[in-house]
């Protein structure tokens, strides 16, 4: 099951405030994506772990009672595995996208890739003050890229097809975590060779929305295609 917490519309939008703690999302899964109260850095939940990738470049393990505004997780049940090389974000899309128009694109996927990245541009945006800016703002001001060069590590990624638009963003949505856990951030673009990408399948989704006023004062039947392609990288 996809647990979702959240819209990632409602995120665009400027709804950082935290409503849901890393222990609840823990009971519903143990790899996942997601940011932090206040919008504060990148999530990467591997192997049960959550972790925190900050804007100051810095990587650190997350309490069970930290919050977060938006979050996707899932057991990882690996499903099938495949080798994947590719010299950009598009190579790797369309590889990945290979092995979604086998199994059936209109379900979900996680994936968990680990290999040595050539090159990898990762990026984390430091925690937001009120009033918060619209997410696509935000990050054009204060996003923080790197990138890091022969480093192995592992990307964990979610895949959402084009019906979940609404909620979600149509495609792949890319973290990354160095094997030493001191670097990662969301993924702008990559090199990696030999890199063995595990595939969990998933065909149920739960949605837990924020139910305080703010959430129910956003106006979500906005076009938001625009802002949600530059806030994943991919405009």
């Amino acid at each position: 099951m996809l647990y979702q917490a959240s819209l990632l519309q409602a995120l665009a939008l400027g709804e950082y405030d935290g409503f849901i703690t890393i222990g609840e999302l823990k009971k519903n899964g143990n790899i996942g994506i997601g940011t932090f109260d206040g919008l504060d850095g990148e999530m990467i939940m591997l192997d049960g772990v959550v972790y925190k990738a900050s804007a100051d470049g810095s990587v650190s393990v997350m309490g069970d009672g930290a919050k977060a505004p938006f979050a996707n997780v899932t057991f990882a049940a690996n499903d099938l595995s495949k080798n994947v090389t590719a010299t950009s974000m598009k190579g790797l899309g369309d590889e990945l996208d290979k092995t979604v128009a086998s199994e059936g694109i209109n379900s979900v996927y996680f994936i968990k890739l680990n290999g040595v990245f050539n090159s990898i541009m990762v990026r984390s945006v430091p925690k937001q003050k009120r009033p918060y800016r619209k997410l696509a703002d935000a990050l054009s001001l204060e996003q923080v890229e790197w990138t890091l060069k022969d480093i192995s590590g592992t990307i964990v990624g979610l895949y959402c097809p084009s019906y979940m638009s609404a909620v979600n963003n149509h495609g792949w949505h890319l973290h990354f975590i160095s094997d030493d856990r001191k670097k990662g951030g969301h993924v702008l673009d990559l090199s990696v060779t030999d890199g063995k990408c595990m595939f969990t399948k998933v065909d149920s989704l739960k949605i837990v929305l924020p139910d305080n006023g703010s959430f129910h004062s956003l106006d979500l039947s906005q076009d938001q295609e625009r802002d949600i392609k530059r806030i994943e990288g991919t405009d």
